[in-house]
C-alpha cells in the first residue's frame, strides 16, 4: 500500500494564508515587517533563492530588499554591510545568501548577523538556544522538516526517530527539535556504520544527507514510519530528487515527503513565520 503524501505545497499555501492575515493585522498597527537579504557576488541558485524570496515577500504584504555586494569583497567590507543593515532600526530581520565567495569564511560572517534579526537561525547564539530549549530563531529547513512531519498527526513523545546527516543547517538542529519533542533520537552521517538497519528502526525518519539521489531505499524503512526528505539534489536531466528513493520508500513508509513538493515548499514560509515572530519581539521590546 502507497505512502499517504506529506504535502508540503499545501501546508505552505495554508501557511503563506496565514501568515498574510498576521502580518497586515502588524501592518494596521504601524508594525511593517522589513526583510533585507545580502549577496556578495552572484550565484545562480542564490539568486533564484532572492527571487522567489522577493515573489513570497510581495505575497504576504512584506517589504524586501535585496543588497548585493562585490565578490571580491573582503572579509571586513562584508561584515560591515551587515553591521550597517542591522543597525538600521527599520529593518526587522536580515538573511545572508549562501554560498560566498571561497575566500571569506560564510560562518564567521554569519556571527556578525545581530542574532536577534538573523531570521535564517544559523549562528552560535541562535542553535544554542535550541539547546537550552529557548527558541528564538530556528533554522528554517529544520524546523520546516519536523513541522511537516507533524502533518502525519503522529504522537512524538517516546518515538524513535533518526536524523541521516549532521549538517549545523538541517541535521543538528532537526535532532534537537525531536529530543525536545520527547524522541528517542539517533543522528547517522557518512561514517556511520549499518546505516540502513538503524533507520530501519524509526518511527520517524528525517533524511537530509543530499549526497546521492535515491541512497535510502525501502531497506532504511520500518513499515509504516514517517519519512521526511530533506534533499534536494540536482540531477543531469535538470530535475531534483531527494535522498529517497522514491517507489521503494513509498512501498514500506506510512507518510513520505515528496521531492519537490515537501520540505521545500514549505521552508520559504518558515523564513517569514521566523520574521513574523522577530518582528512582535522588536514592538515588544
Amino acid at each position: 500500500m502507497a505512502a499517504q503524501v506529506l504535502d508540503g505545497k499545501a501546508m505552505a499555501k495554508r501557511m503563506r494564508g496565514e501568515l498574510t492575515q498576521e502580518f497586515a493585522k502588524l501592518k494596521e498597527q504601524g508594525h511593517e515587517a522589513h526583510l533585507v537579504s545580502l549577496s556578495i557576488g552572484s550565484d545562480e541558485s542564490s539568486d533564484w533563492y532572492v527571487n522567489n524570496q522577493k515573489k513570497q515577500a510581495e505575497k504576504l504584504g512584506v517589504q524586501y530588499t535585496a543588497e548585493r555586494i562585490p565578490a571580491d569583497s573582503t572579509f571586513e567590507q562584508a561584515a560591515g554591510k551587515i553591521r550597517e543593515i542591522c543597525g538600521d532600526a527599520g529593518v526587522t530581520g536580515m538573511i545572508l545568501q549562501l554560498p560566498v565567495p571561497k575566500h571569506i569564511d560564510g560562518n564567521e560572517l554569519a556571527k556578525v548577523i545581530t542574532p536577534e534579526k538573523n531570521v535564517e537561525g544559523v549562528d552560535p547564539d541562535n542553535l544554542g538556544l535550541i539547546v537550552m530549549n529557548q527558541y528564538r530563531n530556528i533554522p528554517c529547513t529544520a524546523r520546516a522538516a519536523v513541522e511537516l512531519a507533524a502533518e502525519s498527526g503522529i504522537e512524538f513523545k517516546g518515538k524513535r526517530a533518526v536524523v541521516l546527516g549532521r549538517s549545523i543547517i538541517v541535521g543538528k538542529p532537526c535532532a534537537l527539535l525531536l529530543l525536545d519533542k520527547h524522541c528517542t533520537v539517533t543522528v547517522c552521517h557518512s561514517r556511520t556504520e549499518n546505516m540502513a538497519a538503524i533507520a530501519s528502526e524509526a518511527d520517524i525518519l528525517v533524511t537530509a544527507m543530499g549526497a546521492k539521489p535515491g541512497m535510502v531505499t525501502g531497506e532504511f524503512v520500518k513499515p509504516g514510519a514517517v519519512v521526511v526528505d530533506v534533499a534536494t539534489i540536482a540531477t543531469e536531466d535538470g530535475k531534483y530528487k531527494g535522498d529517497c528513493d522514491f517507489d521503494s520508500v513509498n512501498e514500506k513508509a506510512g507518510w513520505l515527503s515528496p521531492v519537490p513538493g515537501g520540505v521545500g515548499s514549505v521552508t520559504t514560509q518558515i523564513l517569514f513565520k521566523n520574521t513574523l515572530e522577530t518582528l512582535r519581539r522588536l514592538i515588544a521590546g
